[in-house]
């Protein structure tokens, strides 16, 4: 085709020949349709060919529309051909008017280029899925499709469509080759307006007949619309006819045609439109009718498409024809007087229908969103449109907000179900939301801007908004919405009024009522973005409402920022800063700016209930840091660490170009090489920045901070407050106590209980703190206190109440009530001791803290007699009776006396006392129906779990339901008071989480039931099958749990019995249910028999345990109620009744019958030889020893591996032996203990102290010594572990052998475990016996070694060169080695240091007490003057060196000291031998930390100078008396020692900087300078120690680098070594499963204690554990006593654990792991959190910038009197303590300990749990001062830990007098001062320290721990053997060589452990009932002798006798 015009050129005729034979075909061939199509698809195709001849064709296409396009059954190609057809001719049309119009000129080019395409396709590309596409658009195909067509040439394309580059004539389109001129009457031709109308109907009516139901057919639909639209655009006036529409409608009966009649309108509503755009009025006038009829159907109809094409209709219709005017026609108006009437009929349907059901709501909500859509149509224009609907609209919106509100609930209750169904209907809830939330917020939107106009809608229509403002469940988007039209609503009607149009319609009420409203919105429905936006908005406004001046009126910006702001306080809590800031500025106007009124303000003025949910104190604290003077400098504290400038401060010019140079160089570029000067500049320019800074800089960012987080702002506030306090005036802080108080009482807070800080956290700590204290009422505290989880503050606050006020009842009970919530019933009953109360009282609460309960009760009885008597009249407060009452029913609840606890419940009426014996007696009728429905107890967990037990005691399955939902409802309340304690304390949570497991066997036994019940289902054949199988495995599972879930042993027995007592019941369920199986299956049958056998006999042997021999005994004997039991069960029965016979007073005879009325024949070997056994100890008891033997005998030989058997043999053996001293008992006992040993007794451990002590004494035959090889070696080899110490001691004693042979086993298998020990003991030995060789080969001529080794190379030692280690004269086996860069002193050079100054008699002082001669120094680590440590080491280093004199002087003990050292050479080299990797590699660790870490020469002169200074303040000189004789010479010896030879030549630099001046002032030689008086000494004294002090720390970094000081140990690569310290816990410790040594950590810490420099070590182990040491150097002789001591704590926390009392406290020394390295150095454990006691008053002193000595200094001056002899010892007592008082009063204050503890720890909570922990600590050293007599525990000793309150003392141990008994001359026991009493608190000190003490003597006195004294024995055979050899030659009765004769030793042994046991004896509490029944007197309590102990500690007049040094006063 496109080539014909070519081809066939026009040639004369007018018309192309292909244009006219086409014709003739058409007119021809016309009547057959498929011809016709043909033709007309040709045409379409090629529509621009055939334009110009258009005439030609037009009027039969027209006329072939219809036949084509419109029958029901035509195809759907031939109906789009038809639409192509009609397209066609509108295309040509539209192009023939545009070139008549001659725009073809390039301004239309970019037009046609997009239209013509459209046109003359047929609006093809519209056709959607059409499947021609390519073909409609006619030659474009060849260019797509090439391989058919050639491809378009340029030529060709001047036919396509690119019609626009058609030649170059631009006024007609001319076919190429055919002159112009031609044709012009078709190029004009234009269909006639028949032809228009007919096109134009016949699309309409097309439109209307198709129905697009598929893809298709809608692509046919909407290009008919197209084409419609095109139409008439080409032809705007034609004639639009709509009657085929009225046939549509008309015809559409329902079910008469297949045509949806909804459908139809729709077509019908889209044509219309399609119409309405191209000529409104025309259309309007012409189908007024029609449209009229649209309209109702339309209302009727849903479909949303209907909505939006009728909206658009009726804006077009009343765009054309508004509704108001009066030009309208009255077809019009009827017109709009119908759409009008429609509305309000629909309106008024939707409002009166009430109907609830789900599809009526969805059909209402379908009508209203048609309707609004309506309505916001027709208003868009006309706004008044909507004043004749506004009622119905505000009813209509009652109706939606009702709907939501509904929706909203219904959806919220299902949210938890899970199943199908509910999710279904909730979808649909959720989309009926949704569309109910779509139709509010249009309608809301809709009336907002005319329904103010009428009152009547304004009323109703606030009222619906307010109402859906204060539902829960409103939705975020309707809230927005509503906040948008109030926020219009305000601007616009402001703007209003003041134009004086609709005159204020809002009145300022209005607008405060809904700015309320707002503010109270439930935000929960908002999330985050909605919730920014929702903020922002409202706070604008509210901003602007309260601040603009311009707009709003002074009265309405107060109303509102009173009324709303003040009220809500949103602005303050906006989570925007800038919004908060200009909030805070309104109140920061509105309020005073002095303190006092901000005060006010927070406290008393504002309401604080807006804010209540979160914590507004730091709005409250932003209102007082906003009135601080923020334009000032920072400046810092007086007492804050300062660096020292760099410089002098130079002369001001220099200084000013310094400045001037900096400016210069402020614009040096970034990436500029970095100089010395720009760094410097650099620095300059940040300090001078810095040196800005204002107050306001730093506060804030932190009042900023405080908003973010609470616990920022509780911080502050707790600051704050009491400053703010302190400023105010004493008639302000009355004016405001009142307000706080009734702050303090609103109920608000509730909203933050469970909130942590909470305010009212903030409030009563910020209380607490403050001076003077207001006074609130305690019961307040109480309530705050326990309901805020503030306990601790508000025990603090009461506790100062209490101290202030001790009259006042009331502080008492509140805080004694906090005491018992909290279960810290040792602090309870310490409060109540210190009230007035009677002895009764006193010595029952002693005995109930003892758990003596038996005597308690009767103390108590009698107390209630004597008042019910009248014999105490009116003496006795309510309180204390009341105390009486519920002190004798925990007595009887833990002596199981149900009955009587019921029978008393029942008299009086007391439903907790009932609820909680009843179900235990049992009475279940009585509970159940008399109590529970009685009981008005408050709800707690023990009230659901009573009626859980009573529900589960019938076994039926609805009592099993009940008492589950019981039991969640009891966790539930459980885990709320969980919550509710505090965080740290763990004994208040105890009680709860015994609770937990009650709660939790519950449910267990709910299961059991359930299985029993459905096991009983069952016929019986099945359940013998099931028996069979593993049924009832869930029930066997639950049974086996709860034998291993079990309480504590030292846990109360009422917590023994609520547990054990219901599962007694529970068992006897089982056995009920399964009591006819015996024969089917035994099993089952024994199941619960057997459980419940061994339940009642667990419970009686934790009664007996307890110390509760009548509770066990009567347990065992009425609670198992069966007649069989289990032969083991029934053996454990007969055990624990016997030994609790044993136990008790003048049973013996009845416990000796039952054992013997015992038939034994069922029972087991072992289980008659415990039965012989026990009949031994009964008959030992009865001093039967003959037969005591014979049954330990028949024992021993039923069974020989009982190891309780041997030990109680042993013991029997051993009493006999004491007693009659014959070898052979000896022989027996020591066999008995190993072989109970051997056979695993962990209790006859404790006898091997006996045993080694025994061998220590051996008679001449060496009895004990033959036992002791025959069964020593069968021990296990671990046990020895901790006797290391004391074995090598043995070596140089007669027992050598014995002991050698247990170590050389030992160095098998734990190498590691002895090393350390043997190693040192090697070192000291060798010494010693070669000095003893030399001595002797030199025939005894020489009394010490000379030559120049005896002074010069004293201080060699442990300088910064290392050391030879362990080379002996005469070993070739023991290798030397040497280290790198070594000199070549070995350890001699000391030795003979320290026996030359120890021979000059410096060594000790003469008259200074033997305490602390002993101890040498005052201080922990700092030796004596005369040891000066090691490279000025002078005195005696350890034991062994002082022993060195007399090795030489006496034969014997130089043989002993060559053999004990060979034989540690052998123990030594076997240990290489078998261990050479790990010898070696230990060898070089210890060599390495020994020479490396020890400290330097002005760090020992330091510590020197601080002992120097001690010295002086304990001379019993008078300060202005000459200084004495003794200190001069220990001066000059200092002198020598520290700037020795040898030092000279190795520390040049610190030899030059002090050895002139030091011995200028310091050494008596230089005569003229040395001071004169003994108070001139002690000033250059401090002058010495201020110098080398702040050299030291200025000079020294504080963490030195492991690389710098020890590359070894850097590079150290360990394989075998173990951490050290692990051996030592008394359980078996397989070596493969210790931690091994990893590396030491990388840095190095200085500790710096009190003059003495310590370097820290930290030993990481593979494990990745962390142990520190502390390398201690320069020990005192005594430091062996310090590992002794800790292993006799060992033994002793061996024995608390064992005790009840002492093991529910928690009583434990603290153990550090001491190490010895070598003789003079050794590993102490330190805790990085240690303090020392002293450091705490120091750093006070730091602070207030006191000196610390000033107290010492005046204490001396004052008693100068006294020494010069002038006054009585009377006067001179009172003398110190006026003087003591003096101090305490001036000096020293008495809470300097409580302020430094209360701003270490974060919290109240911490601090108590700290107080509590250090209180047992300190009452335990306490304990061991009084029994063994230590003292000088001056501050300096005792060390800390900051963090757990664990205490370790410094140079504990005691002293022993000439004779070697133990000496003690201090005035008071132990140390309790002023500080430590005020921060325990009397009752503390009363309540933790008394019982503490109390606790671990009555531990240590029980009968089952008699071995204490063969530990103790041990231990002084250890200390008087070193005493012996420490005692100077000249001391009376001592052997002419030192030493100690065998008896003598053991005399002095025995005496000083007697006095020992004696002493504890004297405190432990004892209760011998007898005595006391028949008394007169009151009774006593018995804790007295502790307490008369702390009263002599605390006495002011024993305090003041103390040395001044001990700081009495602190």
């Amino acid at each position: 085709m496109p080539a014909l015009p070519r081809r066939l050129p026009l040639g004369e005729s007018k018309i192309p020949i292909w244009i006219r034979y086409t014709k003739k075909i058409l007119v021809e061939e016309g009547h057959s349709v498929p011809n016709l199509i043909h033709i007309f698809q040709l045409l379409v195709r090629h529509s621009d060919l055939f334009y110009a001849c258009r005439a030609q064709f037009v009027p039969q296409m027209v006329n072939s529309l219809s036949r084509l396009g419109l029958p029901q059954n035509t195809p759907t190609e031939n109906r789009r051909l038809a639409i192509d057809l009609a397209g066609l001719v509108v295309a040509w049309e539209r192009r023939r008017q545009a070139e008549s119009k001659g725009t073809m000129e390039t301004e239309t080019h970019s037009h046609i280029e997009t239209s013509e395409p459209l046109s003359a396709t047929g609006a093809a590309d519209l056709s959607i899925g059409s499947k021609r596409t390519g073909d409609v658009a006619g030659f474009s195909n060849t260019v797509e499709d090439p391989n058919k067509r050639v491809k378009a040439e340029n030529g060709l394309s001047t036919l396509s469509i690119m019609s626009p580059n058609l030649g170059s004539s631009s006024t007609s389109m001319l076919n190429i080759g055919t002159p112009g001129s031609i044709g012009q009457t078709d190029e004009e031709f234009k269909p006639n307006a028949a032809m228009e109308e007919m096109i134009i109907n016949f699309l309409i009516r097309v439109a209307l007949v198709t129905e697009p139901k598929d893809k298709e057919m809608a692509a046919i639909y909407t290009q008919a619309l197209d084409v419609l639209t095109q139409a008439l655009d080409v032809w705007p006036t034609a004639t639009v006819r709509f009657n085929y529409l009225e046939k549509v409608l008309s015809s559409l009966q329902p079910g008469s045609q297949s045509k949806d009649p909804s459908t139809a309108l729709v077509q019908g509503l889209d044509v219309m439109n399609k119409v309405l755009e191209k000529q409104p009025h025309l259309f309007i006038r012409n189908n007024v009718q029609q449209i009229s009829q649209v309209l109702e159907p339309s209302f009727n109809a849903k479909p949303s498409d209907i909505g939006k094409s009728l909206c658009s209709l009726l804006k077009m219709v009343f765009d054309a024809y508004p509704a108001e005017s009066a030009s309208n026609s009255q077809e019009i108006k009827q017109l709009h007087l119908k759409v009008e009437e429609l509305v309000q009929k629909h309106l008024g349907a939707v409002t009166a229908n009430p109907s609830t059901s789900a599809p009526d709501v969805r059909s209402a909500n379908m009508t209203i969103t048609f309707l609004l859509a309506i309505l916001t149509t027709l208003s868009e224009t006309n706004k008044g449109y909507l004043d004749h609907f506004m009622m119905a609209l505000v009813r209509v919106c009652q109706r939606l907000a009702r709907e939501m509100a509904n929706t909203s609930a219904n959806l919220s209750r299902q949210g938890h179900r899970q199943d199908p169904e509910v999710a279904a209907s909730a979808a649909r809830m959720m989309a009926d939301l949704s569309l109910v939330v779509n139709n509010l917020k249009t309608l809301l939107k809709l009336v907002s801007g005319r329904v103010l106009l009428t009152p009547d809608c304004k009323r109703l229509f606030s009222q619906t908004l307010q109402s859906i403002l204060g539902e829960k469940g409103t939705d975020s988007s309707v809230l927005l919405t509503i906040l948008d039209i109030i926020k219009d609503w305000i601007d616009n009607d402001f703007k209003a009024s003041a134009s004086g149009a609709s005159g204020g319609i809002l009145s300022n009420k209005d607008i405060v009522t809904f700015l309320q409203r707002l503010a109270q919105v439930d935000k929960q429905n908002l999330n985050g973005s909605a919730l920014e936006e929702w903020e922002a908005k409202y706070l604008n406004l509210l901003h602007r409402l309260c601040s603009d001046c311009t707009r709003y009126s002074l009265s309405i910006r107060q109303e509102v920022f009173q009324k709303v702001e003040r009220q809500y306080m949103l602005g303050l809590r906006a989570r925007d800063p800038d919004m908060r800031r200009k909030f805070f500025a309104l109140y920061h106007e509105s309020i005073g700016k002095t303190l006092f009124t901000r005060l006010q303000y927070i406290i008393q003025i504002q309401e604080w209930e807006a804010l209540s949910d979160v914590f507004w104190l730091k709005q409250g604290l932003d209102l007082l840091l906003a009135i601080l003077v923020e334009q000032e400098q920072i400046t810092l504290a007086p007492n804050s660490a300062q660096v020292p400038p760099l410089m002098a401060s130079g002369i001001v010019p220099d200084r000013a170009g310094m400045q001037q140079s900096t400016s210069e160089l402020t614009e040096e570029p970034e990436a500029a090489p970095w100089t010395f000067m720009s760094v410097v500049n650099k620095h300059a320019r940040f300090l001078n920045e810095l040196s800005k800074l204002q107050v306001a800089d730093l506060v804030l960012p932190l009042r900023e901070l405080a908003h973010n987080d609470a616990h920022v702002a509780n911080h502050m506030w707790v600051l704050v407050f009491p400053i703010v306090w302190a400023t105010l005036q004493k008639e302000e802080q009355v004016m405001l106590a009142k307000p706080m108080i009734t702050l303090l009482s609103k109920d608000y807070h509730s909203k933050q209980l469970d909130k942590k800080p909470n305010v009212v956290q903030a409030l009563l700590e910020g209380l607490s703190l403050s001076q003077p204290q207001p006074k609130i009422p305690s019961e307040l505290i109480k309530f705050l206190g326990k309901t805020y989880n503030a306990w601790h503050i508000a025990i603090s606050l009461l506790e100062s109440h209490v101290m202030l006020f001790p009259q006042e009842t009331r502080c008492f009970d509140a805080l004694a009530e906090l005491y018992r919530l909290l279960n810290e019933e040792d602090v309870r009953y310490g409060l109540w001791k210190r009230r007035t109360i009677t002895p009764e009282t006193r010595a029952g609460l002693s005995l109930v803290q003892h758990g003596y309960w038996q005597r308690a009760q009767d103390i108590f009885f009698q107390a209630m007699s004597k008042a019910t008597q009248v014999s105490y009249n009116n003496v006795v407060s309510k309180a204390e009776m009341c105390l009486w009452e519920e002190q004798w029913i925990s007595c009887a609840r833990r002596l199981n006396q149900w009955e009587m606890l019921s029978d008393f419940g029942k008299n009086v009426e007391n439903y907790e006392i009932l609820l909680d014996s009843l179900w235990k007696i049992p009475e279940w009728t009585t509970l159940k129906e008399t109590v529970l429905p009685k009981a008005q107890v408050e709800e707690t967990p023990k009230l659901r779990m009573v009626q859980a037990y009573v529900a589960l005691h019938d076994g039926s399955m609805t009592g099993v339901s009940e008492a589950d939902t019981r039991v969640a409802q009891g966790v539930e309340l459980a885990l709320h008071n969980w919550w509710q304690l505090p965080d740290m304390a763990v004994q208040s949570h105890i009680p709860l989480l015994q609770q937990f497991q009650q709660l939790v066997e519950l449910q267990e036994s709910a299961r059991v039931l359930l299985e029993i019940g459905n096991g009983n289902k069952l016929q019986p054949q099945q359940q013998a099958q099931m028996h069979g199988g593993g049924q009832y495995a869930d029930l066997k599972d639950i049974l086996e749990t709860w034998r291993l879930r079990i309480p504590n042993n030292w846990d109360e027995l009422t917590v023994w019995n609520d547990l054990m007592l219901w599962r007694n019941h529970m068992y006897n369920v089982v056995i009920n249910a399964f009591k006819g199986f015996s024969e089917s299956n035994p099993q089952l049958h024994q199941l619960g028999f057997r459980d419940k056998a061994w339940s009642v006999n667990k419970l009686a042997y934790v009664a007996r345990k307890q110390g509760l021999y009548e509770v066990c005994v009567t347990g065992l004997d009425k609670m198992y109620g069966f007649l069989t039991m289990e032969v083991q069960e029934a053996f454990v029965k007969i055990r624990e009744q016997a030994k609790a016979y044993l136990e008790m007073k003048g049973e013996l005879i009845h416990g000796l019958n039952l054992i013997n009325a015992t038939n034994l024949e069922y029972f087991q070997v072992q289980h008659k030889a415990e039965l012989f056994r026990l009949k031994g100890e009964f008959l030992q008891k009865m001093n039967d020893s003959e037969n005591a033997n014979q049954a330990f005998s028949t024992s021993i030989s039923l069974f020989k591996h009982l190891p309780k058997g041997w030990i109680s043999w042993g013991n029997h053996c051993d009493q006999v032996y004491k007693e009659s001293g014959e070898d052979l008992w000896l022989e027996y006992a020591v066999s008995c203990f190993l072989q109970g040993i051997k056979y695993g007794s962990t209790y006859g451990k404790s006898y091997l102290a006996r045993v080694l002590y025994l061998l220590s004494f051996d008679n001449q035959n060496g009895t004990v010594g033959k036992a002791f090889d025959k069964y020593g070696d069968q021990i296990p080899h671990w046990v020895w572990i901790p006797w290391i110490p004391q074995l090598l001691l043995s070596l140089q004693r007669p027992e050598a052998s014995n002991c050698k042979a247990v170590l050389l086993k030992l160095v098998t298998h734990f190498p590691q475990a002895l090393y350390y020990w043997l190693r040192t003991y090697l070192l000291e030995r060798r010494d010693i016996a070669t000095k003893a060789e030399l001595a002797r080969s030199s025939s005894n001529t020489q009394a010490r070694p000379q030559g120049p080794n005896a002074g010069s190379s004293a201080t060699s030692t442990m300088s910064s060169e290392s050391i030879m280690i362990v080379s002996t004269s005469g070993s070739n086996n023991l290798n030397v080695e040497v280290m790198p860069n070594q000199g070549s002193t070995g350890i001699q050079g000391t030795q003979g240091a320290s026996a030359n100054l120890s021979q000059t008699g410096v060594s000790d002082v003469s008259g200074n007490s033997g305490q602390d001669s002993e101890r040498g120094g005052s201080d922990g680590n700092i030796p004596a003057v005369s040891e000066v440590s090691h490279s000025g080491s002078a005195g005696p280093a350890t034991d062994s060196q002082v022993a060195l004199r007399r090795a030489i002087g006496n034969p014997w003990q130089g043989q002993a000291a060559v053999s004990a050292f060979d034989a540690a050479k052998d123990i030594m080299e076997a240990l290489r031998s078998k261990h050479a990797n790990l010898a070696s590699e230990m060898e070089v660790m210890l060599t390495e930390i020994g020479a490396r870490f020890v400290p330097l020469p002005e760090e020992r002169l330091l510590a020197v100078v601080h002992a120097l200074l001690h010295r002086c303040y304990k001379y019993p000189t008078a300060t202005t008396a000459e200084v004495p004789q003794s200190l001069k010479k220990e001066l000059a010896g200092v002198c020598k020692a520290c700037f020795s030879t040898d030092t000279i030549t190795k520390h040049v630099e610190f030899v030059n900087e002090y050895k002139r001046d030091f011995e200028r002032n310091l050494d008596p030689e230089s005569t003229e300078t040395f001071p004169a008086t003994l108070a001139e000494l002690t000033e250059r004294l401090k002058h010495w120690k201020g110098v080398l002090q702040s050299n030291v720390e200025d000079r020294l970094p504080a963490v030195l680098k492991l690389e710098e000081e020890s590359r070894a140990l850097r590079d150290f690569h360990v394989l075998d070594i173990e951490v050290p310290g692990q051996y030592f816990n008394e359980k078996e410790i397989a070596p493969d499963h210790t931690v091994k040594l990893d590396r030491i950590g990388a840095d190095v810490p200085i500790v710096r204690r009190h003059g003495s420099s310590h370097r820290r070590l930290t030993m990481i182990g593979n494990d990745g554990s962390q142990r520190h040491f502390l390398v201690q150097t320069s020990l005192t002789p005594s430091a062996r006593s310090d590992e002794r001591m800790i292993q006799l704590f060992r033994v002793l926390n061996r024995l608390f654990d064992k005790h009840k009392e002492s093991r529910r406290r928690h009583l434990a020394f603290n153990t550090p792991i001491i190490v010895p390295v070598w003789p003079q150095v050794r590993l102490v454990e330190d805790d990085l959190m240690y303090s020392t006691f002293g450091e705490v008053y120091e750093i006070n002193c730091a602070r207030y910038g006191r000196e610390a000595d000033l107290p010492i200094t005046h204490f001396k001056e004052r008693l100068n009197p006294s020494i010069n002899g002038q006054l009585s010892p009377e006067a001179i007592l009172e003398l110190r303590l006026q003087t003591y008082n003096e101090i305490t009063l001036n000096f020293v204050s008495e809470n300097v300990f409580s302020q430094y503890m209360y701003k270490t720890l974060p919290t109240c909570n911490h601090l108590w749990t700290f107080k509590k922990q250090f209180a047992i600590q300190l009452a335990l050293s306490g304990f061991m001062s009084y029994m063994l007599q230590i003292g000088g525990r001056s501050p300096n000793k005792i060390l800390f830990a900051k963090n757990t309150g664990k205490v370790f003392q410094n140079d504990f141990h005691p002293a022993y007098d000439v004779n070697g008994i133990v000496e003690f001359t201090e005035p008071v026991p132990f140390r309790l001062t002023r500080n430590l009493q005020t921060f325990f608190t009397p009752f503390g000190v009363e309540g933790l320290f008394v019982s503490s003490m109390c606790a671990a003597a009555q531990s240590i006195v029980a009968p089952k721990n008699q071995h204490l004294q063969h530990h103790l024995a041990m231990f002084f055979r250890d200390e008087l053997i070193s005493w012996s050899w420490r005692r100077p030659p000249g001391m009376p009765n001592a052997p002419s060589g030192g030493g100690i004769s065998p008896t003598e030793l053991k005399q002095k042994v025995s005496a000083n452990v007697e006095q020992v046991i004696t002493r504890i004896k004297s405190i432990a509490p004892q209760t011998f009932p007898e005595e006391d029944e028949n008394s007169t007197e009151p009774p006593q309590s018995v804790q007295r002798g502790v307490t008369e102990l702390v009263e002599a500690a605390l006495r002011p007049k024993s305090l003041c006798m103390m040395d001044p040094t001990w700081h009495p006063w602190f």
